[in-house]
């Protein structure tokens, strides 16, 4: 039904987003006390990454991730699992909310198109025909969702991409270049896992030299003085609650 009231008293769009997220919780919570086959529990990171796994060959046209918060993971499946899907030119987009860049500065070089917006719901769409949605954590703590092909779940949550995309801006200008290198981005994972110059010259086939300038740029990208401090900063948890001293 239009919304017929005047201009000046149509609904904060921002408001409007949380109140259509909280309606996918209402229609999940009336999904789950229905079952059925068209609606799967996944408990625990392990199960959600076994599902994300299985999900991304399938992916034929576009991946649409809703990620209120993102911190960044040196061992993250869902990198090696993006590329592959953007690699066969399949359309795939994050979109998070800006607080995102301080837990995780590396994300407008690891996921360039990435957008930030006001987001309020967990959820992936595959080729709108399928969908992953955050459900209650358990008691024990571990996080969980469910794996979806209703009808009505997806369009529920389809409605919150599309009212969510038209709100977001690009990390990165159209047009420029992601900060750090592929390279880069690679001897980082590795110096967030504690690998010395050395050893990370050896893991990728790379002279120590060169190492050594990587790293330096890396920190300069993340205004770390330090090795230690570089590594706080990549998970989010730098000095001054993650912003680094300038």
């Amino acid at each position: 039904m239009p919304d017929l009231r005047p201009a000046d008293e149509a609904p904060d769009p921002v408001l409007d987003l949380r109140r259509r997220c909280d309606d996918v919780r209402r229609t999940l919570a009336q999904a789950t006390g229905e079952g059925g086959g068209d609606l799967r529990h996944l408990v625990g990171w392990a199960e959600l990454v076994a599902e994300l796994a299985r999900m991304e060959p399938s992916a034929e046209r576009s991946v649409w991730v809703l990620q209120p918060r993102y911190f960044y993971d040196p061992e993250d499946p869902g990198v090696e699992l993006t590329n592959s899907a953007l690699a066969r030119g399949v359309q795939t987009l994050l979109i998070t909310r800006p607080a995102t860049l301080q837990t995780h500065p590396l994300l407008p070089s690891i996921f360039p198109a990435t957008r930030v917006a006001p987001v309020f719901l967990r959820a992936m769409v595959v080729d709108e025909q399928r969908a992953v949605v955050e459900g209650e954590d358990t008691v024990e703590g571990d996080r969980t969702a469910w794996f979806t092909t209703r009808r009505d779940l997806l369009d529920a949550v389809l409605d919150v991409w599309q009212r969510t995309l038209p709100l977001s801006t690009p990390v990165l200008e159209p047009g420029t270049q992601p900060p750090l290198s592929r390279r880069q981005l690679r001897v980082a994972q590795l110096l967030a896992v504690g690998e010395k110059d050395v050893a990370i010259a050896h893991r990728l086939d790379m002279s120590a030299r060169t190492v050594e300038r990587d790293v330096r740029v890396i920190l300069t990208e993340l205004g770390a003085r330090s090795r230690t401090e570089a590594v706080l900063l990549m998970r989010g948890r730098g000095v001054n609650g993650g912003q680094p001293q300038r």
